[in-house]
């Protein structure tokens, strides 16, 4: 097997393993685990963003959004930002002890085994890559739909 690829699939398996072990963790559903991973990353998130990156419906973004709300895990705000209504999901950091304790470990292992400024330098490379193997995918199936 290819290395990108390994990684890839190795990636993939840690996403997966890390999202069930959160879940358990703040006893939440798998999938309310993975939107506040999401929105621990970013600090906050749109609703409308929050389905397209989960994959899923805006609906079942909104259930998990308020599935966390209910506890405790982050808040859902309207948008200060003008009129649109947009909703945003904004984590509660001081209660997601777990996700935070995981995130403090990752970073000091990698700035312990010399790996954080490698990975800082290929990642633009890494997430290029993905990108493109994925519009390639994208774009077969769309053509593979016209020719059908």
């Amino acid at each position: 097997m290819l290395t990108i690829t390994r990684f890839h699939n190795f990636m993939s398996l840690h996403q997966g393993r890390y999202a069930t072990a959160l879940s358990t963790s703040l006893n939440t559903s798998v999938f309310a685990a993975k939107a506040l991973d999401i929105a621990l990353s970013t600090g906050e998130i749109s609703l409308d963003k929050l389905h397209l990156l989960l994959g899923c419906s805006r609906g079942q973004a909104v259930g998990a959004a308020f599935d966390l709300q209910e506890q405790g895990l982050a808040r859902v705000i309207g948008s200060t930002r003008g009129q649109s209504g947009e909703y945003f999901l904004v984590p509660i950091d001081a209660q997601c002890g777990a996700a935070r304790l995981y995130r403090v470990k990752l970073e000091r292992l990698g700035r312990d085994m010399d790996l954080s400024d490698a990975l800082e330098k290929i990642l633009p490379a890494l997430q290029t890559i993905f990108i493109e193997a994925l519009s390639a995918l994208e774009a077969q199936r769309r053509d593979g739909s016209r020719h059908a």
